[in-house]
């Protein structure tokens, strides 16, 4: 009887487990309810690729109350090849790259860095910086990124703590304990919890209206005390999301650098006040005004102190306080893992010895420079780490690499808006009001990128016919350069490069697009013919004359394009004293191409000038 009672209430407690695993195996057999992937396989000439997701946020991120952030689509092939080293740097808004795109974040400024230190290696720095994520979301990637074969991974995270999905201080909540976020962030992967969370969204609230911003619909409690129980359980948190990624990388071998992490401490008023003008008691706010009178005394050590002081005690802790950074020190150190200074890095790049506007665009997110730096300082920390050789050029704080006024434009405009709603205010936004950073001109062009088009390089392109335009070719250039550098394949901005250019005589610059278009296009004729021309001017005549002979051959000339080619041939063999080649080769130009003038006086002008009488026969 007991055994009967036992079983009763064994297949009463087995029976809805198997009903459940029932439907879970149905939805799979139907591919119903899939969570989004973070990578998808994509196959492209012929070869196989693995893609991000853009659209993996929908995974935190509900559409129907909030813009989705989206992540760059970036492509990196399916099995590493040999001689490649390959980089996942991890993180927020910071790591994304906001407010600028394509070539300033500064995983994108460490690829071109790490390709100009090392021209011999391949590496693939892959950007997984997404806005208004924090610790959790990575933690609920590192299993997948893992999978990739990853030789680095950088993180640079912390300042969406309290605010990022699954934050304490955030609408994106599943309570403030990180191990049951964590057991639901992987329970999310079942296709049953997908379609639940799909049927309550779908009686959940309306659709957003208006414009908001991100920042505005991730946040809940807009203001957490410094003592708060909140801030002590967001520390806890971090540590241990950070516990788990690192643990889980240690046991795959895989190295890590981590950061700490800066802010803008001289310029940013504290978030507690210029959210609540009305704050007169913030702690914030009156180190921060203790922090410029001292500064303005020329007393720059404790004006440090005190901004430092200001952003910790700021109760809207959008900028990370020290204790998150002290954690992320431990860590390092607990896992024996590498770590940035980027707080010094920051401060010994600034002119005050205190970053503010001149590295920051806003609170937290730096601009082209800072980001620039950033990555200066990664690649330093990767060569110290031992994972690459020290780089045979010495390597210096230079401008950001491939970022044009446009993009600096773009980013100023992308801000814009952020910078009138909460927590920096509650103005109404007013583009009209813009100032522009360069000239209008500029501004227009960044304004139809972000308002209408949105193809980068189409933006790109119509800033450097602009500049074209006026006769500015340097500046042409560096937006052609921009173009190719973010996309190798675009065989039409080489053409571009070359002949803007040559307009300055940029040498290096033709024979850098020739060099990169060869190999990609089957239309080599002109990129030959140019790169030998490069060459000549060097006085490398024994490059130049197999190359232009190689646009000789090519097909696709066209017949002025082709007499031009045989016309400076025939000057190369003048160079090197083959004047009867020459000559030859004049005269069957001359056949083909009888009202060539340049042809005909040449040729004249050998015949009569020559004394050979092999010559003066032909």
């Amino acid at each position: 009887m007991n055994t009967k009672k036992y079983l009763f209430r064994l297949l009463a407690v087995l029976f809805p487990l198997v009903v459940l695993a029932m439907v879970e195996l149905t939805l799979w057999v139907f591919n119903a309810y899939p969570q989004p992937p973070l990578f998808t396989e994509v196959q492209a000439d012929g070869k196989s690729y693995v893609q991000i997701n853009s659209q993996v946020g929908e995974r935190y991120f509900n559409s129907r109350v909030m813009p989705v952030p989206n992540l760059y689509p970036q492509k990196f092939s399916t099995n590493k090849p040999e001689n490649t080293f390959r980089i996942f740097c991890m993180g927020g808004s910071t790591t994304a790259g906001f407010p600028y795109e394509m070539t300033v974040p500064f995983p994108q400024q460490l690829s071109f860095l790490l390709q100009q230190d090392y021209p011999d290696q391949e590496f693939e720095v892959i950007n997984m910086g997404l806005s208004a994520i924090n610790s959790f979301t990575v933690v609920d990637w590192m299993p997948e990124i893992l999978k990739q074969d990853p030789d680095l991974i950088l993180l640079y995270m912390g300042h969406n703590e309290f605010y990022g999905a699954y934050g304490t201080g955030s609408t994106i909540s599943m309570g403030n304990n990180a191990r049951v976020v964590r057991v639901v962030l992987k329970l999310q992967k079942l296709r049953l919890f997908q379609m639940i969370k799909s049927i309550i969204r779908g009686f959940g609230p309306t659709p957003t209206q208006g414009n908001p911003t991100l920042m505005e619909k991730v946040i809940d409690d807009k203001f957490i005390a410094t003592n708060s129980i909140l801030r002590m359980k967001t520390q806890e948190n971090f540590a241990s999301n950070l516990q788990v990624i690192l643990e889980t990388c240690k046991t795959e071998n895989v190295p890590v650098i981590l950061s700490n992490l800066v802010s803008n401490l001289k310029d940013q008023i504290p978030l507690d006040v210029s959210s609540n003008p009305q704050n007169t008691t913030s702690k914030a706010n009156a180190l921060y005004l203790k922090g410029h009178k001292e500064f303005e005394q020329g007393d720059t050590a404790t004006a440090y102190i005190s901004f430092s002081r200001a952003r910790n005690q700021d109760e809207v802790p959008f900028r990370a306080n020290e204790n998150l950074n002290d954690i992320i020190h431990d860590q390092a150190l607990r896992y024996n893992f590498d770590l940035v200074d980027m707080e010094q890095a920051f401060r010994k790049t600034s002119a005050s010895g205190i970053p503010g506007n001149d590295l920051f665009s806003d609170h937290l997110h730096p601009n082209p420079e800072g980001y620039h730096l950033m990555a200066t300082a990664f690649q330093a920390s990767i060569i110290d780490a031992g994972l690459l050789p020290q780089a045979s050029g010495k390597m210096l704080l230079q401008q950001p690499l491939h970022v044009t006024p446009l993009d600096w434009e773009i980013g100023s405009l992308s801000i814009f808006k952020l910078l009138h709603r909460w927590p920096f205010g509650n103005s109404q936004v007013d583009y009209s009001d813009y100032k522009p950073l360069t000239d209008e001109a500029t501004t227009a062009i960044a304004k139809n990128y972000l308002f209408d088009h949105h193809i980068w390089t189409r933006a790109h392109h119509e800033m450097a016919d602009y500049h074209n335009s006026a006769g500015r070719f340097e500046q042409a250039c560096q937006d052609y350069m921009a173009i190719v550098k973010m996309f190798p394949d675009e065989i039409e901005t080489y053409s571009k490069l070359v002949e803007c250019a040559k307009q300055i005589q940029a040498w290096d610059m033709v024979k850098f697009s020739c060099r990169s278009a060869i190999p990609r296009t089957t239309l080599k004729g002109m990129f030959y013919f140019n790169l030998a021309l490069a060459q000549r001017v060097e006085g490398n005549l024994t490059q130049a004359i197999p190359n232009i002979q190689k646009a000789l051959k090519a097909p696709e000339l066209s017949r002025s394009q082709s007499a031009n080619i045989y016309f400076t041939y025939a000057l190369f063999l003048l160079d090197i004293q083959e004047n009867l080649d020459a000559i030859q080769v004049l005269e069957g130009l001359v056949r083909e191409v009888p009202d060539f003038l340049k042809a005909q006086q040449l040729l004249k002008q050998l015949k009569g000038s020559s004394k050979d009488p092999q010559v003066l026969l032909l």
